[in-house]
């Protein structure tokens, strides 16, 4: 076992302090200042610092859990994501795509991806989170679109069911972006005004909407977001994103699981590259977002089909099998892990990986922890 705190990263849209109540100590290093995610796991863009606990782990500071860990042995990247503002409209490549982009750029460039390996998540949202995530029905968004002056085509092809075209058509008059987030407010209360959606917008939808036109004022990108979905998720609640799913998280706090990558494909409302015709080309028209509700699970267990992952929500006890990697992560409260004779002790926003060559693990906590458990 091995026992780490999460790697910082401290990206533009993240919370003033959201951070804070995981941190720890190292609050003050980033106190005032934006806390975007908490990254536990061996992914080289932020492999988590193993805890110094000489006693317990025989470990020496200033080793990571890569240090110890391959890709193989710990193939689950967790984070605790904290959003102020909408990220970027984004989709993650299947392990075909991936390792096709990654052989690619090897020869000729230019850098997209910064690993081979497929990108699926879960997010358990631990507050009230808002996403825009998967397509929205294609009549609603057409409607929508066609209420901004001059992406008229751009809602003929939706209403075509032809999403790829819409895209294009729409990322072609970047020029105009700055118009086009003008006008998609009022196009959006017009739509819900006109009382024909197949489902009205929300208050925190149309706010999204509002939100993401004052933080993104000339970026395309935002035209892009009536073409997605939108949910808010309760705390307890989870969406699961296969690789193709488009989607946007808009803002909350909430506790990510992923296959250990850092893949992704940006179509919008960022200031990073944006590679639309290699989005394109993995985009998933088809699968949908799996929502787990926090009251239809078993057991706290999460359990999204076609995953290579699962979640355990553990608010007492719990035993973790052994021939799998586990990665238990103390989210409220400290959390007590054992296998066999040893046993670590999690503070709130430190975890324990365990490789799937230990036994079974014995997990005991007063609060909350939450397991990632590989399949």
């Amino acid at each position: 076992m091995h026992l780490i705190a999460g790697s910082v990263k401290d990206y533009p849209w993240g919370v003033v302090d959201g951070l804070a109540p995981w941190l720890g100590a190292d609050a003050n290093q980033y106190f005032r200042q934006p806390q975007a995610e908490l990254w536990f796991g061996v992914h080289p863009s932020g492999p988590s610092p193993l805890v110094n606990d000489a006693a317990s782990t025989g470990q020496t500071p200033a080793t990571n859990l890569a240090d110890h860990l391959s890709r193989e042995q710990a193939p689950i990247l967790a984070k605790v994501l904290a959003a102020a503002q909408p990220l970027s409209v984004q989709v993650h490549p299947n392990a075909h795509d991936a390792k096709r982009m990654w052989d690619d750029q090897q020869i000729a460039g230019p850098q997209i991806l910064t690993d081979p390996y497929e990108k699926a998540e879960v997010l358990y949202a631990l507050e009230p989170f808002d996403a825009f995530v998967g397509w929205r029905p294609v009549g609603d968004a057409a409607e929508i679109i066609e209420r901004i002056d001059g992406l008229a085509l751009a809602a003929s092809a939706l209403h075509a069911r032809d999403h790829v075209t819409a895209i294009q058509m729409i990322v072609e008059r970047k020029d105009n972006a700055a118009d086009f987030a003008r006008q998609l407010p009022s196009a959006i209360r017009a739509a819900q005004d006109a009382g024909t959606l197949s489902r009205q917008l929300t208050e925190n939808e149309i706010a999204a909407y509002e939100k993401a036109a004052h933080d993104f004022p000339d970026d395309i990108g935002l035209a892009l977001t009536p073409l997605l979905d939108f949910v808010t998720l309760a705390p307890g609640d989870a969406v699961y994103l296969a690789p193709g799913i488009p989607h946007s998280y808009v803002r909350g706090i909430g506790f990510e699981v992923m296959t250990s990558s850092d893949n992704v494909l940006r179509l919008g409302l960022t200031s990073k590259p944006v590679f639309i015709d290699h989005a394109l080309t993995v985009l998933d028209f088809t699968t949908p977002a799996q929502f787990i509700r926090a009251a239809d699970s078993q057991s706290g267990a999460i359990t999204p089909a076609g995953a290579a992952f699962w979640l355990q929500v553990i608010d007492q006890q719990a035993e973790l099998a052994a021939g799998s990697y586990r990665l238990v992560v103390a989210l409220q409260g400290p959390a007590e892990v054992s296998v066999g004779e040893q046993t670590l002790s999690a503070e709130q926003g430190q975890a324990v990986a365990i490789i799937a060559e230990e036994a079974n693990a014995q997990i005991s906590t007063s609060g909350r922890a939450v397991a990632a458990i590989a399949l």
